[in-house]
């Protein structure tokens, strides 16, 4: 803030200058009162508010704009505190959907970029967010790779770590996945204490911790968390002074379960809902936070108490001084609803001005120009049918096989393997296929293994959107499908393969980091649709396949996972041979 928007401000607010903007008619969403006041007159200049005041129809001095609210009530922009925009689809694309679902203001996440391209990733994805009517701010990877002795991403240092962190768009610290701090992890510790240091926040990632261990790890600063899935585990972090963010989105829904908070004497003022990340086809049809705050309305909350849980306790929780209400100084981003139960949005305000009317985006988005050198960033040499193989003793060996227990968990299972010509052999009746995963720069290494609860049958996939690392992961029926799909997702640079007898019958390509698709929402949603369609062309039977084959390689949950350096074994961090 500066002194010369103070004072042009005030000069509206004493009439001695013109405002910009008047929203007459209009009934008020308090969110520190918790009311509603009826006929109220909004004035805006540069964007801000000044004044919010009873409308006693005084037309104010010079030339201003009137907007006639029409009885609406007047909202202020939603905030989605904790998401992830580096991967899936480009941000100008993103945009339009956000703020017709009412989202004027984002906290991202940029792990992914940082996993796949280190500093530059992440300063190219963060300028491909300027420049639109939006607010979008960022937290700092703070893994980048989580478990650097046991799998590799691109390079990215405590200097980095810090230049960003000290950024007045970066809020704070990224997920940090529990195990890793509470073990003591020099890394961690440090950029915790850093943040700390710059009054920022430190978001969580405390899936499964409980107890003394949860104890611990709000010891190190940890602020919020987004991964309570039971109500006991919400009140936990609630009693230790943690924020709970309630998920809604792509990769979990514990609105359900999390909506009994409403009933709890607990400071509400705590709680927050995001979405975690949309996918395509959930932007395109459900909406965005819209869609999160109507559900918590079904699910039993009060219209006020789903607001706000998306509007003043983001804007609070991440320091956002100019967000969050509608009331003088803060940013005139403002939604007009018809109905606050089913948040239907009429118009949406950024700024001061109009960027949504009658459900259509009324402005031209430009789009963004990515880096050529964010493009080309899969250097790896194309591969040879025998370089998935896996060299065995003659017999019968018994191994380590990751098991599908979930859309998102891999468990261990023991397993006696045949073996043919020198090399372990998979077994198709019994849905264990060959995987590996492969460092996508070159003479990095591959880590091999076998997986059952796929359903693969006949083919392969092979696609660098896997959290974190953003390495290659492949799964297929054959050793020769896999060569196939990962030497075509070498020649598109990134994103998705499957091939099916010989043939690819599926792409879907990232180019930008190896994650993001130079492509329309529309056509984004429809390849995420069809990636679905034609994994089960090849025989899965997973629930989620987009999302199931994201987090195979992911260290940042149990139990046994893969990684270019072989079998990992999260709960004992240690690399285990793929031979018991």
């Amino acid at each position: 803030m500066d002194k010369i928007t103070l004072k042009r401000l005030l000069d509206v607010a004493q009439a001695t200058a013109p405002a910009d903007t008047i929203i007459r008619n209009g009934k008020l969403v308090n969110v520190f009162t918790d009311s509603i006041e009826n006929n109220v007159a909004v004035t805006i200049k540069d964007g801000r508010i000044v004044s919010v005041e009873e409308d006693k129809g005084i037309t104010p001095p010079g030339s201003v704009t009137e907007i006639d609210a029409e009885g609406s009530y007047l909202c202020p922009g939603f905030i989605d505190a904790h998401t992830h925009l580096d991967s899936m689809f480009p941000f100008h694309e993103f945009v339009p959907f956000s703020l017709r679902g009412g989202t004027t203001t984002i906290i991202t996440e940029c792990a992914m970029a940082a996993g796949a391209c280190g500093m530059k990733g992440v300063e190219s994805f963060v300028e491909s967010t300027k420049g639109y009517p939006m607010k979008c701010y960022f937290v700092a990877p703070p893994m980048t790779p989580p478990f650097p002795k046991m799998e590799g991403a691109a390079g990215f240092t405590m200097k980095d770590f810090s230049t960003l962190l000290k950024r007045e768009d970066f809020l704070g610290i990224g997920e940090a996945y529990w195990t890793r701090v509470v073990d003591g992890d020099n890394r961690m510790l440090a950029q915790a204490a850093l943040a700390q240091s710059l009054n920022k926040c430190l978001d969580g990632h405390s899936s499964g911790a409980r107890g003394k261990r949860l104890i611990e790890y709000a010891l190190t600063g940890i602020t919020s968390c987004h991964e309570s899935v039971s109500m006991d585990e919400a009140l936990e972090k609630l009693r230790l002074g943690m924020y709970v963010m309630i998920r809604e989105g792509f990769v979990r829904k514990e609105l359900p379960e999390l909506s009994r908070l409403k009933d709890a004497r607990v400071d509400k003022r705590r709680i927050m809902m995001v979405s975690d990340v949309f996918d395509a086809p959930m932007l395109w049809e459900e909406g965005y936070l819209d869609s999160i705050v109507k559900k918590a309305v079904e699910y039993g909350f009060s219209p006020m108490d789903a607001i706000k849980m998306v509007t003043i306790n983001p804007a609070d929780y991440h320091h956002l001084r100019y967000l969050g209400a509608i009331a003088p100084l803060r940013f005139a981003d403002i939604l007009f609803l018809r109905n606050l139960e089913d948040v239907s949005i009429e118009k949406v305000m950024v700024n001061g001005e109009i960027v949504v009317s009658g459900r259509k985006f009324v402005q031209d988005i430009k789009p963004f120009v990515y880096p050529d050198e964010m493009t080309r960033t899969i250097t790896v040499n194309k591969l040879e049918e025998n370089d998935f193989r896996i060299k065995a003793r003659p017999g019968t060996n018994r191994i380590r096989v990751l098991h599908v227990a979930s859309p998102t968990i891999t468990k261990e299972i023991p397993m006696e393997a045949r073996v043919k010509d020198g090399y372990l052999e998979k077994d198709l009746e019994k849905d264990v296929v060959p995987i590996a995963v492969i460092n996508r720069r070159q003479g990095k290494g591959m880590g091999k293994g076998f997986i059952k609860g796929t359903g693969i049958k006949e083919g392969a996939l092979a696609t660098t959107l896997i959290w974190d690392t953003c390495n290659i992961l492949t799964i297929g029926s054959s050793e020769k499908e896999m060569r196939d799909a990962v030497n075509r997702l070498i020649d598109i640079q990134g994103g998705t393969v499957i091939t099916k007898n010989g043939q690819v019958i599926y792409e879907f390509p990232m180019p930008v980091y190896g994650l993001i698709p130079l492509m329309t929402m529309k056509e984004s949603m429809d390849k995420t649709r069809g990636l679905d369609e034609k994994m089960r062309s090849i025989g899965t039977d997973l629930e989620k396949p987009f999302l199931t084959t994201q987090t195979i390689p992911f260290t940042g949950l149990p139990f046994l996972r893969i990684t270019y350096t072989g079998l990992a074994d999260i709960k004992n961090k240690r690399l285990v041979s793929l031979f018991l």
